[in-house]
C-alpha cells in the first residue's frame, strides 16, 4: 500500500521485536531485533521524524528542485549590486 508518508509499525518475530519501515514508494524495510514491544515502539517515537511527509516547493517540485546545482568554477549571478 503506497502513501505520502513513511509508516512505521511494531511486530513480533520470534522471540524479539523489529519494526517494519513501509517507504512512501511502496517498498519495505524491517529493522532492529528488539527484546519487548515497548523498545520497538520506544525506537519507532524517537523516529517519528520519518513519517514526516518530505516538503515540497511552491513549483511542486521536491524541495531544492527549483535550483539546479552548480558546477565547480562556475560563478553564481546576484542581483545585488551595491
Amino acid at each position: 500500500m503506497k502513501s505520502e508518508c513513511t509508516v512505521l509499525s511494531s511486530f513480533q518475530e520470534g522471540d524479539v521485536w523489529r519494526v517494519r519501515i513501509e517507504w512512501p514508494n511502496g517498498a519495505v524495510h524491517y529493522f532492529g531485533n528488539f527484546a519487548s514491544e515497548k523498545d520497538a515502539i520506544q525506537w519507532i517515537d524517537a523516529h517519528a521524524w520519518l513519517t514526516t511527509p518530505a516538503t515540497r516547493n511552491n513549483t511542486g517540485e521536491p524541495a531544492g528542485a527549483d535550483s539546479p546545482p552548480t558546477r565547480d568554477g562556475d560563478e553564481q549571478q546576484t542581483n545585488d549590486r551595491t
